[in-house]
């Protein structure tokens, strides 16, 4: 009977290791799971498993996932609405209102607002951080320009902005303002250290004074909560994309399984992890019986969206990086050449001669930064519509262009990769974070290990053929290493 349970899930069958995945979970399950190799589908499998043979009651599930989108399609795909499908916030507000915390969430913009406010008007009140913000704008950024007149040039702004960063990394490492002050231990950093320090402190005053909580303070709230009185009762606790997971979030998940006694599974493929410059901590999916013990791991490999051979050269490209979890990706379709590289001297020309060579489908244009797209074509040839899909001016394909952060989890018929270029804003990207930024996320440990990652997401997209745009001279190194591949 259970066999035959899993031949129609949403219409599809599930295969022998997404079975396996969903009958032989533990109290704690971390699913490893390759690209294209129906983990949506896995995911649906276990709950109406739970749901239809385990007796579960809906409303004693919960689904987690990152974006408000994600979410959204996967309470689609479940087609039950009393299971529960949040993103960690929506969580987080969701125990809050059960203890009837007042809270009024921060503008996106108020910690940026905040930042400005204090370097503009606040610094000044203070000899000590006066002189401090003297020596930054004299030495780090060498600008001969007054102090105050610094924050308005490009590098004052880009000041901010890595200000901006450091706060959001050390919030999402769970860090606390305690352990501040182990981080002053270099001269070169000391001075921005101190400003930072007290934008941290002059930032918590403000969220006070206005009653705002910004979305990490949820997530703190909520897991003090569930550590303090019993406030959950979930049965089952199933987290997708756990490969983008930081330091504050798995707090949060330690205490939620914790508070309700819940069996957890997590899903997620580490070859997909493109989100640290965020917060995200790679280190916690690679290592999840660190976190949660006794933990089964279970790998589903068989792709249903690229062929073997594609799969292979992206796997093999990827997988250099030895500190990953291996994978044995596999699929029953085969396509001859699949990743195609094609050479350009005129970038417009050369990637509209391709489009009209593809010619059928949906065209899948994928770049490293959202301009990318007009180096290659010019703004007024193109008519923008929803979700990234465009017009070419007189001509009637099918064609998007997203970046390739944005594309993580879509598929197309066909995709074009451009600004395969060796450049600092190319693919590999080589601009480098700011020296601060170590002192909360070690440096790498593998070269450009997350831009091989990167390449990796894009390179699996495509249901069919993958095109690689290419400069005759100066291409990204990406490009030699994926030839030996093809």
């Amino acid at each position: 009977m259970t066999t035959n349970f899993f031949n129609n899930i949403n219409g599809y069958a599930l295969d022998e290791q997404q079975k396996e995945a969903i009958l032989k979970a533990k109290k704690h399950s971390l699913i490893v799971a390759g690209a294209g190799s129906g983990k949506t589908l896995t995911l649906v499998g276990k709950i109406k498993y739970l749901t239809e043979i385990k007796n579960v009651k809906p409303e004693e599930i919960l689904c987690i996932s990152f974006t408000n989108e994600a979410t959204r399609s996967l309470k689609e795909k479940i087609h039950n609405k009393k299971v529960n499908v949040f993103t960690f916030h929506k969580l987080a507000l969701t125990i809050l209102d059960k203890e009837n915390k007042e809270y009024q969430i921060a503008p996106e913009s108020f910690l940026e607002e905040t930042i400005s406010t204090f370097l503009k008007k606040e610094i000044w009140k203070n000899t000590f951080l006066k002189k401090q913000w003297q020596k930054i704008c004299k030495k780090i950024f060498i600008s001969k320009r007054k102090a105050i007149e610094f924050l308005y040039t490009k590098e004052g702004k880009e000041l901010q902005q890595i200000i901006k960063t450091f706060i959001t990394l050390y919030s999402t490492h769970g860090r606390s303002k305690k352990e501040f002050k182990k981080l002053f231990i270099n001269k070169k950093t000391n001075s921005i250290l101190y400003i930072i320090y007290a934008i941290l402190n002059y930032y918590e005053t403000e969220k006070i004074k206005k009653e705002y909580f910004d979305f990490d303070d949820l997530i703190k709230k909520a897991t003090e909560i569930c550590g303090q009185k019993k406030i959950c009762h979930y049965k089952e606790i199933i987290i997708d994309e756990f490969q983008d997971t930081s330091k504050l979030r798995l707090q949060f998940i330690l205490q939620v399984v914790k508070n309700s006694n819940a069996n957890l599974t997590v899903v997620g493929d580490d070859f997909q992890s493109i989100y640290k410059f965020s917060g995200c901590d790679l280190n916690i999916f690679l290592h999840f019986q660190k976190y949660f013990s006794n933990a089964k791991i279970f790998k589903i490999e068989n792709t249903y969206r690229n062929s073997q051979e594609l799969i292979k050269a992206a796997g093999d490209f990827v997988m250099k990086n030895k500190e990953q979890i291996h994978k044995d990706l596999k699929s029953k379709k085969h396509l001859k050449k699949p990743i195609k590289i094609k050479k350009y001297g005129n970038k417009y020309k050369t990637l509209l001669k391709l489009i009209t060579y593809i010619n059928k489908g949906e065209i899948l244009i994928l770049g490293r930064n959202n301009f990318d797209i007009y180096r290659f074509i010019p703004k007024e040839k193109i008519t923008w519509q929803e979700n990234g899909y465009f017009r070419l001016e007189k001509k009637p394909y099918h064609l998007r262009y997203l970046t390739i952060h944005k594309s993580k989890g879509l598929e197309s018929d066909n995709v074009i990769i451009i600004n395969l270029e060796n450049t600092e804003l190319g693919l590999p990207c080589k601009r480098k974070n700011h020296c601060i930024t170590y002192l909360i996320q070690a440096e790498e440990n593998f070269l450009f290990e997350e831009e091989r990652r990167l390449f990796y997401v894009a390179l699996t997209r495509t249901k069919n053929y993958c095109y690689l745009l290419v400069p005759y001279f100066n291409s990204s190194t990406f490009i030699k290493e994926i030839k030996k591949e093809i």
